[in-house]
């Protein structure tokens, strides 16, 4: 899907992508953001930016200045009601200069995005020498949240796709101390890392 056709359905979602989220993750996704939370090891004065915040959700978890970045403005409109400090934007394409953060946080982005790679390297850019990054999204079949179309699509013509893999090497070749954990059965994957001093 094109961005702005994920932009489109996430638009659509946006009034019920709450209980879309609770549903799925059989009310367990507030646990699955506190590890990820826990995993960014934020203190005070910490820079935070959370690439495709979605609802706002992890903001709860996060400090107070923590900024947030999505594509859909109907999303955004829902996380305004958690998080004031907001932007409209593209994981690809993040309106920040270089190494202005010292944490970034992304939740279930990754399978949504076509151009994933262009997305790790616009996080990495923003992250500061010693900054931590968490990853956070799903082992399903790529695109398998956008709805059973553009999930068909692709397993027709690649096949089951589970990208952990190829981010967990991507994200070893650009930060240091990786480590992965695997949770919701296996299908949710976790990988943080610390951006290696220059």
């Amino acid at each position: 899907m094109t961005l702005r056709e994920v932009r489109r359905l996430y638009d659509r979602r946006a009034p019920y992508y709450d209980a879309l989220v609770d549903a799925l993750s059989l009310g367990r996704d507030g646990g699955y953001r506190r590890r990820a939370v826990e995993a960014l090891d934020v203190s005070a004065g910490h820079r935070v930016l959370d690439v495709g915040c979605g609802t706002g959700r992890n903001f709860p978890l996060l400090p107070r200045g923590a900024v947030g970045v999505d594509p859909s403005r109907g999303i955004l409109r829902v996380a305004r009601r958690r998080v004031r400090r907001l932007a409209m934007a593209a994981a690809c394409a993040l309106p920040f200069p270089d190494a202005c953060f010292d944490r970034v946080l992304c939740t279930y982005v990754l399978t949504t995005v076509p151009e994933w790679p262009r997305a790790l390297d616009e996080m990495a850019r923003l992250l500061a020498p010693g900054g931590r990054i968490v990853v956070a999204d799903d082992r399903l079949p790529p695109g398998w949240f956008l709805g059973p179309g553009p999930m068909f699509r692709r397993l027709l013509r690649d096949g089951w796709v589970d990208i952990h893999r190829d981010v967990l090497a991507a994200m070893g070749a650009r930060f240091a101390d990786i480590r992965l954990d695997l949770m919701h059965f296996g299908l949710i994957y976790l990988i943080c890392g610390t951006k290696r001093p220059q």
